[in-house]
């Protein structure tokens, strides 16, 4: 085989082309982590059970769900969640902290095409709509992202899905 006909296949063939959410469901934190070493947090997610399509993972407070299809090894649905409890302001706010952390390591590592000032403003949109009506949706070019938080049990929810997963 030719020199340049053998690099093209090894380019084809090569898991850096393949999108981010082509990983396996059980490398969310292997991925997710390198973002946060990056930048400079101490945060680090560890996998707490995995099943075959479906990983369980936790942040200090904040739990990660992270699901794919039965007939592939792939994400699909990455969801962030954190519950919020009565009384400490400054528990919720690192709570709040470690979960807007998540998300935007999450959002750097699944979202690559993303602008980084868009990030930014993506938290804010989603965060000030699902303030006042309990729920926020928004798609960026390659991933939906939806937002919900539950007043009464004080549980924040945050889903990024491919968009090829749909918006269910």
């Amino acid at each position: 085989m030719r020199p340049a006909a053998a690099l093209l296949v090894l380019l084809l063939a090569s898991p850096a082309l393949a999108g981010p959410f082509d990983t396996p469901p059980e490398r969310y934190d292997e991925t997710v982590n390198v973002a946060l070493q990056q930048i400079g947090s101490d945060l680090r997610i560890r996998q707490t059970a995995c099943a075959a399509t479906r990983c369980r993972f936790a942040a200090r407070e904040v739990i990660v769900e992270v699901s794919g299809p039965a007939d592939r090894p792939a994400i699909e649905r990455i969801t962030i969640a954190a519950t919020f409890r009565q009384g400490d302001d400054r528990t919720a706010t690192n709570l709040l902290d470690d979960t807007l952390t998540v998300v935007g390591a999450t959002m750097v590592t699944y979202d690559p095409g993303m602008a980084a000032e868009r990030r930014g403003e993506v938290l804010l949109e989603l965060g000030e709509a699902a303030l006042s009506v309990g729920e926020a949706h928004l798609d960026s070019a390659d991933v939906h992202y939806a937002l919900s938080f539950d007043d009464v049990s004080g549980r924040l929810e945050i889903i990024a899905a491919t968009l090829r997963a749909g918006h269910g």
